[in-house]
Formats: C-alpha cells, structure tokens, sequence
C-alpha cells in the first residue's frame, strides 16, 4: 500500500487536494486492496509509480507492458491526484486575471510534475550548435519520442474495426482526458483568438522551452489565409512572453500533421531572430526586412497592429500567385506551390512578424521537393523542414547518435559498419579532409549539413540572382 500512500502524498504536497480519503478509496479499489487509512509516505515519485505500475501490469490492469501502455497508465494513475481539467481551467483563468507569467508557470509546472511533459526522457536528448554564415545553428539528436514497439502496432490492428470515438488526431481537444493516447493527465484551456476559438497546451516531447500547441476547436484541414496574421498578433497579445508560429499548410513544405488547423509557440529564443539584414524598406510606420537567411524571409515589425495586418496580408497573396521560372518557382502546375511559414513575437513594445517564403513543387530532378532536402543531405535530415527547423534549430532522428559513434570510429581508425551505407560517401569525404578528430569535430560537420538543407529550402537563393529577385517581389508588395 505504502506506494498508493506516496502518490496521494504527492498530490496533497502540491495542493492538487485537500482531502487524501476519495482518492486513496479510488486508488485501493483499483488495485483491488481494503480500505486503509491514509498515511503520509514520502517518496521519490519516479520510483513511486515504477512499483505501481509494475504491481498495475501483475495485477492485469493494462496490457502489454511496452513503454506507450506504460505511459497511458501513468496518466490515469496521476489522474487520480491531480486537478480535474474544469478545475485547471478554472484555477488558470482565475491567475490570469492576476497576473499572466502565474497562469502560464500553474499549468506549465502542472504539466511538468505528472509526467505529461517528459523532462526526462527530454534530457536525453543530445544537443550542440554551428557557426554557420547566417549565425549560430542549433541542433538536437530527438531521443525523447519513443519508436512505436511492435506489440503496440500488433494490439492496434487487432483493434482496427472497433469503432473510432473521440479525437480524430493527436492534437485534438478530445485527447484530454482520454486514456488511449496517454492523455488522461493533459489538461488544456480554451483562448478566443479573432472570434475563434482555439486550445491552448503544452508539447509532452518539448523541442524547446515551454514548448506549446494552440489548436483549432474543430478537426479542420491546415489553412493559410489572411486570417492566420490575426490569430498570430491576437495571441502575442495573450502571452507578450511567447512567439507563436505555424507550418506551412501544404505538402513537403509543412509539418507532420495537416489535418488539424493549429500553431506552435513558446518561451524560447531561435537563431532566426538574430540574422542580420540585406536589405530594410520604410512603410509608413512599418520597417520591412529582407534578412540573411537561408530560407527566403521577410521581417516585417511595427507598432502598428493595422499596417503590419494590411502588409502581411499583401505579401501572402502576391506570393500566392508569384512566378520565377528561372528560379524554378512556379506557383501552380499540378497544384497550388506557394505558401509561407509565418512567426509572430513581440520585440519591446513592437510587433514583429517573419514570413518565410514557401514553395512545395517536384521535379524530375528533385521528385522529393525542389525546395526540400536534397539527396545529398538526406542521410542527415530527409524530413519536412517545418516552423521550428525553419527558425534554426535542427530536430535530426534519434539513430544519428549511434551512427555517429560508429561514424567516428571509422574516421579515426577505419573501422567498417554496414549500417553507415547512407553515410558512407560523406564519411569518406571527412576521413580524406583529415579535419574530423573528435565528436566535436562530426558535430560541426553535421550542422554544416544541415546549413546545407535550410539553404536547399530557400526559394531565393542568397546569391546575386535571388536577392535580385526577392527586391523585385518586395517592391511589388510595397508599391
């Protein structure tokens, strides 16, 4: 029992509740254990809810014992202790009224101290930077975010014609307090952005500090339109502390999920925000930045809510239609190609929006995406190159780590590995330089890489022809 006892402690510690009674009952009756009664036990709660869901897996209460079943029972065991989502949306609101920074921090450390948010499988993650030419990139080896275990893919087809209820995806607002997806201790609260309403949550696999996704009330398509500029200032009006963002809404150019309108923000600084100017534009009360960045981005800042609204609105539909087809960008053929990836953050008293130009078409040359990945760079990073790439911080797949290790030990003493046949021409190329002696060493050569597939997702490449063209697209937009 003395494990049971610990996690109503926990509970009662952080003043989730006042009354240890209904949940111990709850908590000993799932367990199938009399009632006792409560006592104090003080433990760390890591090792607390190792035991219970161990004594959970014995006991037939969930199954099989793979780390995704394991999670969705730690959710429901926090559940048991935590604050119920009408009473964290009411505590958050009520702090708000107080003060933001409370609000924001209640349901940020709430998120962190049931395990919704994995600080430490986080921790894990490996991370470094690169002195590029347009300022220091960051990257991070992802080993947080579990593979999917094969007995998981086996029990979801062996429930594959059950009638599908609740969240149609991963980011719906169906998943709080739903036990399938692990969700049972995510909580999320409503925010109105442009007479819309949204839901505000934190990233359980944070990529950055406090990581967040405002989601879309309904399960709608990704969509791009003038309207996306208010939602982005209505919420950094919101939360001042935080920029908010969204991926493309198209194809190869976008991020993983397409199918539920949403954006991702945070408390965090990307090194996009420190790229220098080419070249600055005066309108009205509105400075307009062509800025040096390997993604073709224009920066728009003003006090001005309303300029920067009618200026943002202008250059998503010039840029709609925009053709260069000696720059092999052409905005509709099998499709519509042109889109943008756009950043909202408040820069002192000012607004200041990023507008990252975007194009999704292929090739016969390039059938994964002209303006994507390359071959040549794919063995590092052949994913979508979304808003948080796109901002500067590289998210690279989970095997790198060991395919480096390897990697270097066939640069420093030749040792051959099979599995680095994808890395081998690059590897090659690195042992003959004689420039990679340590791990350090393969790290920069990785975010030279990496340098390499930002530049290959630029539609205007930052050279005479294209910061040419991108004045010539910018005085059309500012005329």
């Amino acid at each position: 029992m003395n494990p049971l006892f610990a996690l109503v402690t926990y509970g009662l510690k952080h003043q989730w509740i006042v009354d240890p009674n209904p949940s111990l009952h709850k908590l000993l009756q799932l367990y199938n254990l009399p009632l006792s009664p409560f006592k104090m036990v003080d433990e760390p709660i890591d090792l607390v809810m190792e035991k219970l869901l161990d004594l959970g897996f014995d006991l037939g209460l969930f199954e099989p014992n793979t780390l995704n079943e394991r999670d969705a029972f730690e959710a429901y065991l926090f559940d048991f202790v935590m604050p119920s989502p009408s009473e964290t949306k009411m505590t958050f609101l009520r702090l708000y009224q107080q003060n933001r920074r409370k609000a924001f921090d209640y349901l940020y450390h709430l998120s962190m101290d049931v395990n919704y948010i994995k600080t430490k499988r986080i921790a894990q993650n490996v991370s470094f930077h690169y002195p590029s030419i347009y300022g220091t990139i960051d990257l991070t080896i992802n080993l947080s975010k579990p593979e999917k275990d094969p007995k998981d893919i086996a029990k979801a087809l062996e429930q594959k014609d059950v009638p599908k209820t609740g969240p149609k995806c991963l980011i719906c607002k169906e998943n709080e307090h739903n036990y399938d997806n692990a969700r049972m201790n995510l909580r999320i609260i409503p925010i109105t952005l442009y007479k819309r309403l949204w839901h505000f949550q934190y990233s359980p696999y944070a990529y950055y500090n406090e990581h967040c996704i405002i989601l879309s009330d309904d399960h709608t398509p990704m969509k791009m339109c003038e309207e996306t500029f208010h939602y982005l200032l209505d919420f950094i009006d919101y939360n001042p502390d935080y920029f908010i963002g969204s991926n493309a809404d198209i194809p190869i150019v976008g991020g993983s999920i397409l199918d539920h309108d949403h954006f991702q923000g945070g408390k965090h600084h990307f090194p996009i925000e420190s790229a220098k100017i080419i070249k600055s534009y005066q309108i009205q009360d509105l400075t307009l930045s062509h800025i040096y960045w390997p993604l073709s981005t224009i920066r728009l800042t003003s006090q001005n809510r309303d300029t920067l609204l009618k200026v943002s609105k202008r250059i998503l539909n010039q840029w709609r239609t925009y053709d260069h087809e000696a720059l092999d960008i052409i905005s509709k053929s099998y499709g519509l190609h042109n889109t943008i990836t756009p950043i909202a953050r408040k820069v002192n008293d000012a607004y200041q929006i990023d507008i990252i130009l975007r194009n999704n078409r292929v090739n016969e040359v390039y059938p994964e995406g002209i303006f994507h990945p390359h071959r040549d760079v794919q063995h590092i990073k052949k994913e979508n190159i979304g808003l948080i790439e796109a901002m500067g911080l590289a998210i690279l797949p989970g095997r790198l780590k060991t395919e480096l290790a390897k990697g270097l030990d066939f640069i420093l003493h030749g040792t051959i590995y099979p599995e680095l046949a994808i890395h081998q021409p690059w590897l090659n190329a690195l042992k003959q330089s004689n420039q990679v002696h340590n791990m350090a060493d393969l790290e920069a050569a990785v975010g030279d890489k990496f340098k390499t597939v930002l530049e290959h997702a630029g539609v205007f490449k930052l050279n005479d022809s294209g910061i040419q063209a991108m004045d010539e697209f910018i005085q059309s937009c500012i005329r």
